[in-house]
């Protein structure tokens, strides 16, 4: 048995795949069922997707009675479809509009490997995706309900098309079951798969209103068309056909998705290539007629259908506004210099950081020697440096933007990997990869201890104006972090250091993957659910379920006919709590009589300028009305998304006065 003999069976056949979906699962599955609703991209989405279902409207995205006219529909189809087969809007949870991210993150994993073999081969590219399978930031938007999750695994398919479309001589020519069976039963083998993909398709446009009937059928009908032309090639050019029709059915995808970013990233790879290369005629087959009218076909009666819904606002917001100012500067405050993603790479590349800085200088290194891989090293590079210099260059920067370059950043690690176990010396840069590794864990493990939720305690404890700091801090020191994960993480890293040391890059590359795991599932199910002073809408329904002021709440004889949140607007309180909720600005203390609204519960922010007075003002309008007020202890937590503390306290407004107590 040789030192490849474990990797080459772990890389083999369709194995390969179903361990890097899996692992990717994994890793990211804590955080889809034990992380609350986050603030706020994530719970705008996720209410957006809500409302699809409870007023059947699948056209025009909605948040309350706003329209969100920022990014394309595809994600809140994929959201509102998961929760209405796996759960329900009226359940109110957030996990079952993760699910499409959760699926994408895993499929971006096994996009990256099919997309890396005709690059740098299947060891290597096996290596890669597992550490972008168990990478933080790719683990991290696979369990939020946003579009990044989904959009990687398209922006990799995509680009992994062009990759087998510049490899297509050698291509093996996978068929289809509708190809072997048009083979074996001639019409048969189009005739069903067609009736099927035209009634589904039919059905699909119903289900969302999309069309009227006669769209619907010209619809199906070009479906059909479609696939009887994909299943019925066959030969080395038809491989190619397929290539180019699977790269404008990402595209198309990813435009539902988040409009024109996919299309962006494949291009700006396709094109920097064949730039490098002095050769583009490879890219011709991606110019195959069915390609783009199928890339049509796919957004335009979705297009159509949001500019008639909105009256042409949709164009206008995402991108007269949205796109606009993300382009001329740092939008809603989102801003930083050039080497704003750089600097964040320490952590949310992690565990790849490890091959990271020696993965730059090797490649560099080949690419000069034109060794065997040169060429895919260069088609990897021009996947990730065009599109990481867009994003470093974007004047509104987040840190999970760049993630479409991620996966070239991996295989190129994982290439480095490989070359270190067979021997390559790289004395310098190697330890400068591993300095790199253990400060991004040694954060880690730093943050998800005692002695980092106490450092974090320390600073917004102090900022509290309406309640004592030390009571906030004695009540917040309550919630402890268990030290045996701490423990564990001490010893993988351990492990990971032993082992490059000795070159034993095989185990390091183990005990790096175990690392990241091992940091996810401790940071989201032994760290931050019971940290609950940092969930401010966890701590606002706390407040409100103190006093039965929860609509949906069991065990309360009377429950609220209206809640309204006065100082605190955050997403995930009308994602949790329920589409009417009102917040300020709308949100009043001048209390309704009970014949419009019998029951009422606010939740106040006296943290916030407007919640002065509040409590006061609402008590003396209910003594107005001769009506009974409930009102719960004081809950402190701190908002996270603006660094403001919050100080909740619930008041229940009962249709009568207050029965007597003996």
């Amino acid at each position: 048995m040789d030192r490849f003999s474990t990797l080459d069976g772990l890389a083999k056949g369709i194995r390969a795949y179903i361990i890097l979906f899996s692992l990717t699962l994994i890793a990211a599955a804590p955080g889809v069922f034990t992380m609350p609703a986050l603030d706020r991209d994530e719970s705008r989405f996720a209410q957006a997707s809500k409302q699809m279902l409870e007023t059947g409207d699948y056209i025009v995205i909605r948040y309350q009675d706003e329209q969100r006219n920022k990014k394309p529909a595809g994600i809140h189809w994929l959201q509102a479809g998961t929760t209405a087969v796996f759960s329900s809007a009226e359940a109110r949870q957030i996990w079952s509009y993760r699910l499409p991210s959760f699926i994408g993150g895993a499929l971006a994993t096994c996009a990256l490997f099919w997309a890396g073999i005709p690059l740098i081969g299947r060891r290597a590219a096996f290596l890669g995706s597992a550490l972008f399978a168990t990478g933080v930031l790719l683990t991290s938007e696979a369990h939020i309900s946003k579009t990044d999750g989904v959009l990687v695994a398209i922006t990799t398919l995509g680009v992994g098309a062009l990759v087998h479309l510049r490899a297509r001589s050698d291509l093996p020519d996978v068929q289809l079951i509708s190809g072997w069976l048009w083979s074996k039963f001639n019409v048969v083998g189009v005739a069903v798969p067609a009736v099927i993909i035209f009634a589904g398709t039919w059905m699909l446009c119903h289900a969302i209103n999309l069309t009227n009937p006669i769209q619907d059928t010209l619809i199906g009908l070009a479906a059909v068309a479609g696939f009887a032309l994909f299943a019925t090639m066959k030969g080395a050019e038809a491989q190619t056909r397929r290539m180019a029709i699977l790269f404008w059915f990402a595209m198309g995808f990813g435009f539902l998705i988040k409009g024109p970013v996919t299309l962006m990233v494949a291009g700006l790879a396709g094109l920097a290539i064949a730039l490098w290369e002095r050769k583009a005629n490879w890219l011709k087959p991606v110019l195959w007629w069915p390609g783009p009218v199928l890339f049509i076909l796919m957004v335009l009666p979705w297009f159509i259908s949001i500019q008639l819904a909105t009256e042409g606002n949709f164009v206008e917001g995402a991108v007269g506004k949205d796109l606009r100012d993300k382009l001329v500067s740092a939008s809603e405050g989102h801003g930083g210099p050039p080497g704003y993603h750089l600097l964040h790479l320490i952590t949310h590349f992690f565990p790849a950081t490890l091959f990271l800085i020696p993965a730059i200088v090797l490649t560099v290194k080949d690419i000069r020697a034109k060794v065997e891989n040169a060429s895919g090293l260069m088609f990897i590079a021009a996947w990730a440096i065009p599109t990481w210099l867009v994003f470093e260059f974007l004047p509104t920067k987040l840190s999970h933007y760049v993630l479409p370059a991620y996966p070239a950043l991996a295989l190129l690690c994982g290439y480095t990997a490989l070359r270190l176990i067979e021997g390559v010396k790289l004395p310098v840069s190697r330890w400068f990869g591993f300095a790199m590794f253990i400060i991004g864990g040694v954060a880690f493990t730093v943050i998800a201890s005692t002695l980092g939720m106490e450092l974090l305690r320390a600073e917004p404890v102090g900022d509290f104006k309406t309640a004592d700091p030390e009571t906030v801090l004695a009540i917040w020191s309550q919630q402890t972090v268990p030290l045996w994960p701490v423990i564990i993480l001490g010893v993988f890293l351990t492990a990971v250091t032993a082992a490059s040391v000795l070159r034993r890059y095989q185990m390091a590359i183990v005990f790096a993957i175990l690392s990241s795991v091992a940091i996810g599932w401790h940071i989201r199910i032994t760290t931050l659910p019971g940290q609950t002073w940092i969930q401010p809408t966890v701590i606002a329904r706390a407040a409100l379920a103190d006093v039965c002021g929860l609509p949906d709440q069991e065990g309360c004889e009377v429950t609220p006919d209206l809640v309204q949140s006065i100082g605190y607007a955050e997403p995930s309180l009308i994602l949790t709590t329920g589409t009417d909720v009102l917040h300020s600005p709308e949100a009043s203390t001048d209390l309704p009589t009970a014949n419009e609204v019998p029951v009422a519960s606010y939740v106040i922010n006296l943290e916030n300028k407007l919640g002065d007075g509040a409590i006061e003002t609402i008590e003396a309008n209910a003594a107005d009305q001769g009506r009974c007020v409930l009102k719960s202890p004081s809950h402190y937590g701190l908002n996270y998304s603006n660094g403001d503390p919050v100080h909740f306290i619930a008041l229940k407004v009962l249709p009568g006065a207050c029965p007597e107590t003996t």
